[in-house]
């Protein structure tokens, strides 16, 4: 764990894992805490949690959650994203859990799958005796991509780089499964050094 310089979040994210690990249902810890477990360099330390599951799991996450909510799971659609949403907070912490979440951006149609697709290929890192998976880097250039933040994007793509055979695979699987724009594709490409 490296929240040294965020102690609380560390603490916040070990009691995620704590209630969660028994739930049997397949989730990711993404954003920025994700990106941080990643070796990612972000400009400013994580602040708060984001989780990500598939639409049909968020009411046993939800449950599993239920004394840290701060609201009931809702559907969302604000701008290029469409989510099922519920917010949670532990000691300070805000605490996201996005289900079936969708980026429909310039062209671009990205459905984030966690069971069919991504939990596979998750990293997984320990958090005392328990395992926390983590939103794979992949999912994380094409995100932000779309959503175009080349602060984040470029970072990813840095790390990336340094262990290509990690990735290569599963970015791979993912521009073939979804209808990314031509102008996406090439920048991908060219973020990952690879010839058109």
């Amino acid at each position: 764990m490296s929240f040294h310089d965020t102690p609380k979040l560390g603490n916040g994210l070990a009691s995620i894992v704590s209630k969660l690990h028994q739930s049997n249902v397949p989730w990711l810890l993404g954003g920025s805490c994700s990106l941080r477990l990643q070796n990612v360099s972000l400009d400013k330390p994580p602040r708060d949690i984001d989780l990500y599951a598939d639409i049909l799991d968020i009411p046993l996450l939800h449950q599993r959650l239920i004394t840290l909510a701060l609201d009931s799971p809702y559907m969302d659609q604000e701008g290029m994203y469409s989510s099922m949403l519920s917010h949670y907070e532990w000691e300070g912490v805000p605490i996201e859990l996005v289900g079936g979440f969708e980026v429909t951006s310039s062209g671009s149609v990205y459905v984030v799958e966690i069971k069919d697709l991504l939990y596979q290929a998750a990293p997984v890192r320990q958090i005392g005796p328990l395992e926390l998976r983590l939103m794979p880097l992949s999912h994380e250039l094409i995100f932000n991509i779309l959503r175009d933040r080349p602060d984040r994007y470029e970072a990813i793509a840095k790390a990336m780089r340094q262990e290509m055979n990690q990735h290569s695979s599963l970015l791979f699987d993912m521009m073939d499964r979804y209808d990314l724009h031509d102008l996406h594709r090439i920048l991908i490409h060219r973020l990952m050094g690879i010839s058109t």
